[in-house]
C-alpha cells in the first residue's frame, strides 16, 4: 500500500486526501451530483479518483476498521465502520424523513442509472409522511422545524438542494441513490415500533 501511495503524483496525493476525509465526513460520495449553480449534473471527480485508485483507498480506510463499498449499478461508493462504532443518532423526525424518502425513491426511480436521482418537494414529503400515518395531520412539524434536517441530509449527500430554502415549504431537492444504503429492512421494522410508542411532542408544531 505504501507503495502504491508513493507512485502517486503530489497532485494525485492531495486528491488521495480530500476523497478520504470527503468519505469520513459525509459517508457517501455519488457518482453524479446536481450542480446547482449550472443547473446541470455533473460527473463526480472524488468517484471518479476512488474508482481509479479503490484497493489503495480501501487499504487505507481499513487500518482504521473502514469498510469501502462500491454500487456502480447506483453509481455510490460508501463507507461503513466494521466494529460499528461512529454511528449518527438521529433525531426522529429525522428518521421519519428518511424513511419517507427511501419509500418515495424506491417507487418513483428510474432503472436507468443516468436517472438515478428522484426529485421531490417539501410539501410532498409532509404529505407522504402524512399518508403512511408516520405523523399526525394535526400535529405536523414546520417547515422550518425540518430545516436541520434537511441540511442534514444534504451534507451527508442524501438528499441535493435544486430551489427554495431548507426552512421554506417552496424546497425542491432531489433525492440521491444513497438513500437506499442508509436503513436497511430491520431498522425499519424498529422505526415503526418506535412510532407506535412515539409521544406527541416528537411531531412538533403545527404548519
Amino acid at each position: 500500500m505504501l507503495e502504491e501511495y508513493n507512485n502517486l503524483r503530489d497532485i494525485e496525493k492531495e486528491e488521495f486526501a480530500h476523497v478520504v476525509n470527503t468519505l469520513l465526513l459525509k459517508s457517501f460520495i455519488l457518482r453524479d451530483y446536481y450542480d446547482r449553480n449550472a443547473k446541470m449534473t455533473r460527473a463526480s471527480k472524488e468517484y471518479t479518483f476512488i474508482e481509479r485508485n479503490f484497493d489503495l483507498v480501501s487499504d487505507y480506510l481499513h487500518l482504521s476498521g473502514w469498510i469501502l463499498e462500491k454500487d456502480s449499478s447506483r453509481g455510490v461508493i460508501s463507507i461503513k465502520n466494521e466494529y460499528q462504532e461512529n454511528h449518527l443518532k438521529l433525531d426522529l423526525i429525522t428518521s421519519l424523513m428518511i424513511l419517507g424518502l427511501r419509500y418515495y425513491y424506491e417507487t418513483n426511480s428510474s432503472t436507468d442509472a443516468l436517472h438515478a436521482m428522484v426529485q421531490l418537494s417539501s410539501q410532498d414529503l409532509v404529505t407522504i409522511l402524512i399518508n403512511f400515518n408516520l405523523i399526525r395531520k394535526d400535529k405536523r412539524p414546520s417547515y422550518a422545524s425540518l430545516g436541520a434536517s434537511y441540511r442534514f441530509l444534504e451534507q451527508h449527500n442524501i438528499i441535493t438542494r435544486i430551489s427554495g430554502d431548507f426552512k421554506e415549504k417552496n424546497l425542491t431537492f432531489y433525492i440521491n441513490p444513497s438513500i437506499v444504503f442508509v436503513v436497511d429492512y430491520e431498522v425499519i421494522q424498529s422505526l415503526y415500533k418506535e412510532i407506535e410508542r412515539a409521544p406527541d411532542e416528537f411531531m412538533g408544531d403545527n404548519l
